[in-house]
């Protein structure tokens, strides 16, 4: 403060020559900025609080656009957890007694409905597509009136991770790179016969919907 009002030269802006209301000026200057600077000796937080909030941007992964390499226009955003979330979910619930292998399989299923734009743009949409026609929608646990929550946390936790790499990596195995559908093996379902086997992985069956010259 003594530092301030030697800075100021009081004797300058209050000498006699200078006029009345320069001096009444300078004196409500001072008192308002020792207010201020005592104040905030007192209440740090209030010259704290009038930085400039930080920019922390909401990241939102479109699963058909940034997600998925612009495949689809940007209509559906979701979140990475989400999408992770869902994924397990199928890969939990249709695969958690298969190989390894076999989960990775209906993982890349998945995907491919999400890049495809015959399905849904996003993991939660293909997941759950048709989940309120009961034994209706594309995957059996979504629409048979049983919970959705993972009890075995062991595999619940593995199906995570392997859901989280394969949305990060995108890389589907060879097997099952175009694969679009899949069933058990102890069911012979009638859409099998317009599409392309693929492979037997576990006790599924995965097919191509796309026939192509080079099979």
């Amino acid at each position: 403060m003594l530092r301030l009002l030697e800075w100021l030269d009081l004797r300058y802006i209050f000498g006699p020559s200078r006029p009345f209301l320069l001096r009444l000026g300078a004196l409500a200057v001072i008192i308002s900025l020792s207010t201020e600077i005592i104040g905030g000796l007192r209440n740090p937080e209030r010259i704290v609080s009038r930085a400039p909030a930080p920019y922390l941007p909401q990241v939102e992964y479109a699963r058909g656009e940034n997600l998925f390499r612009g495949y689809k226009p940007l209509d559906n955003t979701e979140m990475l957890d989400d999408a992770q979330r869902c994924l397990a979910q199928a890969i939990y619930f249709e695969a958690r007694s298969e190989p390894e292998a076999g989960w990775e399989a209906v993982a890349d299923v998945v995907i491919n409905r999400a890049q495809s734009t015959k399905y849904p743009g996003t993991i939660c949409g293909v997941v759950f597509q048709g989940q309120y026609r009961r034994h209706k929608c594309q995957f059996s646990f979504a629409c048979d009136g049983l919970s959705d929550r993972p009890k075995q946390r062991v595999l619940w936790r593995k199906a995570l991770r392997m859901a989280g790499n394969k949305l990060v990596n995108l890389r589907a195995g060879p097997a099952t790179a175009r694969a679009t559908h899949y069933h058990a093996d102890y069911v012979d379902p009638y859409w099998n016969r317009s599409m392309v086997k693929l492979a037997k992985i576990g006790r599924h069956i995965f097919y191509d919907d796309r026939r192509v010259s080079d099979y």
